[in-house]
């Protein structure tokens, strides 16, 4: 079963528009880490190393083409997952959902994706690789200042973890997360929970969490 994605109407239509609001980008540290660049404007601004969540548009024999919310073309070999050859590469199709990272960045035209850890070596078969498909849960789209605050909110994801059962949550820094968890009617509850908690710090955190899950 494919995620779930909602609010697809704020996905790019067109690969030549061009952001209307000036950007203003801070330098991150690791591949894997967390907290990447603040992003202003109609598109995320894509970097070296960021960690984002796309949705594939097109499929051929030796890639796949990605949106992942910006101006530019994003593709991600067929072969770039963990332990993939051509033999055991992913089937995936047009709307299937990856978690993935950015390898190449050129200024003026495309986005090269990857589906390979430098830490994490297992392979995206066992289904316990960093990167690969997202199956199943749902797809929204938060917004890049949110996904990144989020990103730094660990007591919040964990807090979270505490309420849900089995809640897995996958974030982009292209303002997109992934949600999903044992009962399903939790995931809209849990993106509520995210939206309106993440504003929120202390014991008024803990008040509005405890009433949204019924503790």
């Amino acid at each position: 079963m494919k995620p779930v994605i909602l609010y697809p109407n704020r996905i790019p239509k067109s690969s030549k528009s061009k952001p209307k609001e000036k950007e203003n980008n801070l330098n991150k540290e690791s591949e894997e880490s967390i907290i990447p660049s603040i992003y202003y404007g109609n598109y995320y601004n894509p970097k070296v190393g960021d960690i984002v969540i796309g949705i594939i548009t097109q499929k051929t024999f030796e890639y796949f083409r990605v949106n992942i919310s910006t101006n530019k073309e994003a593709t991600l070999n067929s072969i770039d997952f963990e332990g993939a050859t051509r033999k055991t590469r992913p089937n995936l199709s047009v709307g299937d959902v990856v978690f993935a990272k950015i390898e190449k960045e050129n200024k003026y035209s495309n986005v090269t994706l990857t589906c390979k850890s430098s830490t994490n070596k297992k392979g995206w078969m066992t289904g316990e690789s960093q990167f690969g498909e997202l199956k199943e849960g749902k797809v929204f789209e938060l917004g890049r200042y949110l996904c990144l605050k989020l990103l730094d909110d660990k007591k919040l994801r964990a807090r979270l973890k505490e309420c849900v059962k089995d809640l897995r949550l996958k974030i982009g820094v292209n303002g997109r997360i992934w949600i999903k968890a044992e009962d399903i009617n939790m995931i809209q509850t849990v993106y509520d929970a995210i939206k309106e908690g993440i504003k929120l710090s202390g014991d008024e955190r803990e008040v509005y969490l405890n009433r949204m899950f019924n503790k």
